[in-house]
């Protein structure tokens, strides 16, 4: 049936743009970051894995996958931080120095994984293909996966940050800087977890997606261009816009791709883009700017 064909993969790629889209939101709400390389995080950590997966396989098996997903995850979440200590914190104090500073590295990014590994467009074989019938959809246990971790994984992120200790002082963060800092909360290192979260989220969905997609060098700029989307669409800095906005999104692009045209379903993070910033450009449920 298509309506159930629609539905689930539209959950998919709403639940992978809710992974990466609340990292970028998550950053820019804390620390008024715009970090264009938010998409680099992605790209890094598909190819870390893809790296692994293919020298390892031979020699270790189903066992590479594995191993590519957790050494991915742990790479990139480094990168992340060294992101902020090398890059973003000496250039917090100019914003425009932030953005031209995170593009350098997403630009850096692309060129090295094409120089690397080639710029074809490459392929992660899952090891977990078994696939069942569902109302006569095909569904793969992988994508079972990806659901369930997603879920779970964005559920803990909004969990820890209402209501951990460390969640708050985001949260402190967040609202008033200088008043966080007079009580006491080192803002410079809260900044620097949330790069690290956000590096993760991104890291998450590079692992979970693109073995059901593709590794390719321009894809950070797809990941980037959808996240900020998304989070215009929803607010900036609102991670419940955010993910909001990650649903609007997924599943308008999933049915511009079932029941109009594939073409235009490409087109539709900028078209949402544009339409959002001419209607209401601080988004669903972002808060006026006071000056």
């Amino acid at each position: 049936m298509i309506i159930v064909d629609f539905l689930f993969f539209g959950l998919i790629q709403s639940l992978i743009y809710a992974l990466y889209s609340l990292g970028y939101s998550l950053v820019y709400g804390v620390g008024r970051i715009l970090n264009l390389a938010q998409g680099a995080f992605y790209l890094l950590a598909s190819y870390i894995f893809y790296w692994i997966w293919s020298t390892l396989t031979p020699n270790l098996g189903d066992t590479a996958f594995l191993l590519g997903m957790g050494i991915a995850i742990v790479f990139i979440i480094i990168i992340g931080m060294l992101t902020y200590l090398l890059l973003i914190k000496p250039l917090h104090e100019n914003e425009v120095s932030v953005m031209i500073g995170t593009f350098a590295l997403a630009f850096f990014a692309e060129q090295l994984v094409g120089v690397l590994f080639e710029p074809e467009t490459k392929h992660i074989s899952t090891i977990w293909d078994m696939s069942f019938n569902f109302f006569d959809v095909t569904i793969q246990l992988h994508q079972i996966i990806l659901i369930v971790s997603s879920i779970v994984i964005i559920s803990l992120v909004m969990l820890f940050i209402s209501k951990s200790k460390l969640g708050k002082a985001v949260r402190a963060v967040s609202q008033d800087r200088e008043a966080a800092s007079l009580m006491g909360i080192n803002v410079d290192r809260i900044v620097m977890y949330t790069v690290m979260i956000s590096a993760f989220l991104a890291g998450l969905a590079a692992i979970l997606y693109t073995p059901l997609d593709r590794v390719a060098p321009y894809l950070g700029w797809v990941v980037l261009t959808d996240s900020i989307a998304i989070v215009i669409l929803g607010g900036m800095g609102s991670l419940k816009g955010s993910l909001i906005g990650a649903f609007i999104l997924g599943y308008v692009r999933i049915f511009t791709a079932y029941f109009l045209n594939p073409v235009i379903s490409t087109l539709m993070p900028i078209i949402v883009l544009i339409i959002i910033l001419i209607i209401r450009p601080r988004g669903l449920f972002g808060k006026k700017e006071i000056d």
